[in-house]
């Protein structure tokens, strides 16, 4: 463990590692186990100054006095590990934090922190949503969306999807009962006394989705090499409900894919650079676990000489890895959206998707979490 020390102290401080002295105070270090917690997890080691020398620490009661803070100065109070090394003739406490699972993290000042780089800082508003979010304490997609109302669902869009799962005419129902229907189902909700649509009524059934959230449009582009920076093909916005985006983005990835052929005999054969089957889980992941709650950032969808990358904000949900999802392991962000693609036939919830996805595409597909961001890269047979 020495050896590992050695190399973190050797390191500096970054996103995952903290050096205090030994006379830091408790406030500082409640705040710099918080904003390990609700980040990626991390290490910090008492006994080392900023300039990663060893000073070491003298008091016999520090790990006392450690686990008081993370009980009485963190809320919810948090697990640490804690070890001493002798470093140089001096003893270092080294103190483990992992990442948070139950809730965000906040100090007994009502703060959330994250750990952004080798700093901390107070979470935005979007990011503690996000935070709550990850813990499966808040659904964004049922939250209400200001100055809209029910003049901005389109009945039609309503009526088919009750007329395909429950076999029910909602056009021909009262206006009373229509209304009682699209609140029971969480389409609308209460604001301020008035009746407005949620995030995700809006995007399932909303007229016109983008104008109240703009975000929720996809970017498409291609590209004439294997790099951002080469020649761009073609470039556009696609707009509409989560159905349509999901269709009309699969429609052009299969017309700019690119078909190369083989001769077979006499007869030439086409190759299917990526499955269907591929490219409409891809393109459904991405439209329902996206973390909503980030309006500065859109989907991504591109096409290079050897590859797709589809780009999705917001970092897997809950207490999902990158290694769980190979295994058909979920934990949605995105109940509405869930149930109700679900319901539309989109995907059967079993969590077979990701699987099928490794089954077909063996090792030309992979999956990054790149800070906020959810990545999906689809790569052509032969690279």
């Amino acid at each position: 463990m020495t050896n590992i020390v050695l190399q973190l102290i050797a390191q500096g401080e970054n996103a995952q590692v903290e050096f205090k002295s030994s006379d830091v105070r408790p406030d500082s270090i409640a705040r710099e186990i918080t904003a390990f917690a609700n980040t990626l997890g991390g290490t910090l080691l008492i006994g080392v100054e900023d300039n990663g020398i060893v000073s070491g620490i003298t008091t016999n009661s520090l790990n006392e006095w450690l686990a008081n803070i993370s009980r009485n100065n963190i809320i919810p109070a948090i697990a640490i590990d804690i070890d001493h090394l002798i470093i140089d003739s001096k003893i270092v406490c080294m103190v483990t934090v992992p990442k948070g699972k139950d809730k965000p993290y906040q100090t007994l000042d009502g703060k959330y922190w994250l750990r952004i780089g080798s700093t901390n800082r107070t979470a935005t508003k979007e990011e503690l949503s996000s935070l709550f979010q990850q813990a499966g304490l808040v659904h964004f997609d049922t939250a209400p969306v200001t100055d809209t109302g029910v003049e901005g669902i389109d009945l039609r869009l309503v009526d088919h999807y009750y007329q395909t799962y429950y076999e029910t005419d909602f056009l021909n129902l009262s206006a009373e009962e229509q209304l009682n229907l699209l609140n029971n189902a969480d389409i609308l909700t209460e604001l301020e006394g008035k009746q407005v649509i949620t995030v995700g009524g809006l995007l399932m059934f909303g007229k016109y989705p983008q104008r109240r959230l703009a975000h929720s449009s996809i970017m498409f582009a291609v590209f004439k090499g294997g790099s951002i920076t080469d020649d761009l093909i073609d470039k556009k916005e696609i707009l509409g409900t989560l159905p349509e985006l999901i269709d009309k983005t699969v429609a052009l990835l299969q017309l700019f894919l690119p078909s190369p052929s083989i001769i077979e005999g006499t007869q030439r054969t086409e190759i299917t650079l990526i499955p269907i089957k591929v490219l409409r889980e891809a393109m459904v992941n991405a439209v329902v676990h996206r973390d909503y709650s980030l309006s500065q950032r859109k989907i991504q969808v591109h096409i290079f000489s050897d590859r797709i990358e589809i780009t999705s904000p917001g970092k897997l949900a809950n207490t999902l890895t990158l290694a769980k999802i190979r295994y058909g392991n979920s934990a949605p962000r995105n109940i509405f959206l869930v149930k109700f693609l679900d319901n539309l036939r989109y995907f059967d919830g079993l969590g077979r998707g990701i699987p099928m996805m490794l089954k077909l595409m063996q090792d030309r597909i992979q999956f990054e979490e790149i800070g906020e961001l959810f990545r999906v890269t689809l790569k052509f047979q032969g690279n």
